[in-house]
């Protein structure tokens, strides 16, 4: 397709051209796409974009949701653009001085909402965190190999059918879920330091799961698994140990000042225990002292107070 003239006799960029392919499921969709440059306005559309460079490599600096940012979209990076998503490349594609510009070819995969929704559930994360930003992620072996299969795949029409073609996406659209989330590594670290925060200061009141899941943006499975692995213990058997050494504390802390027993009720309703009988269960169980032992000789065990 030649390039427009504008009235000035200035030559325009040609469009870009999109060869859908025909498909036979509604959650995945293949556009061949040709991207002459150098500058495109991306229209939003109601799906998750995920382009695969083909090649040449190039230089995108965008202006979208995350502002202005310049990615180095190389062969075999994959491009991923949000549904509801307006964004404008300007391309820098390297290029002879007087040559026109070498067009990018894409593979563009349109995959549903409701297939990145079941991919997000599949990994055990809230609906928040099933959202893709605008980004270009680098050349993988991983992910090169997926979308070569995936683009295989759709090309000849999916011949094991829609359900393998969805399987394939669904594989692509984790990978990049996976890598996007492990990029800010902060993240789960703040989400559970946010946690404990709160754990800190309601530990006299009852303290739900899903409550504690939402805190961090997660789901309670997920949720459980990260905070098992970063702190050795299930969020139950954290708060009860903490709950515990708390109490160790304040018995040290009341030690001969007030009356033992009532001391002791105090304490337990401070640390979150339903009743007395079970905070004393508890504290024999953990420490092999009863409370009133404990409050009478707190450093006879060697833990001291924490």
């Amino acid at each position: 397709m030649p390039a427009l003239q504008s009235p000035d006799g200035e030559r325009k960029p040609d469009a870009i051209r999109r060869e859908v392919l025909p498909s036979p499921s509604r959650h995945v969709q293949l556009a061949l796409v040709h991207v002459p440059g150098p500058s495109h306005q991306i229209e939003p559309q109601p799906y998750l974009r995920a382009s695969f460079n083909i090649g040449p490599s190039y230089v995108i600096d965008a202006t979208g949701p995350q502002g202005r940012q310049a990615f180095t979209c190389r062969r075999g990076s994959l491009l991923v653009i949000p549904p509801d998503t307006t964004v404008t490349h300007h391309a820098g594609l390297p290029k002879p001085a007087g040559r026109p510009y070498v067009p990018a070819q894409l593979a563009t995969f349109r995959i549903s909402r409701e297939l990145v929704a079941d991919c997000a559930i599949a990994l055990g994360l809230a609906p928040q965190h099933a959202h893709l930003e605008h980004q270009v992620i680098p050349p993988d072996d991983v992910l090169r190999s997926l979308a070569q299969a995936l683009l295989a795949d759709l090309r000849g029409g999916c011949p094991d059918g829609p359900a393998a073609a969805e399987r394939a996406a669904m594989a692509l659209v984790a990978r990049v879920l996976v890598r996007q989330r492990r990029s800010g590594p902060t993240a789960t670290a703040n989400a559970i330091d946010r946690v404990k925060s709160h754990i800190e200061q309601k530990m006299h009141e009852p303290l739900a799961l899903d409550e504690l899941a939402a805190l961090a943006g997660m789901s309670v499975f997920h949720f459980c698994r990260v905070f098992r692995e970063r702190l050795g213990a299930t969020p139950h058997q954290y708060i009860l140990a903490q709950r515990i050494a708390r109490a160790r504390r304040l018995l040290w802390e009341r030690s001969g000042t007030l009356d033992a027993r009532a001391s002791v009720l105090d304490i337990a309703l401070a640390c979150g225990f339903a009743s007395p009988s079970h905070f004393a269960a508890q504290f024999k169980r953990h420490t092999g002292l009863t409370p009133l032992q404990w409050a009478r000789h707190p450093r006879d065990t060697g833990e001291g107070y924490r």
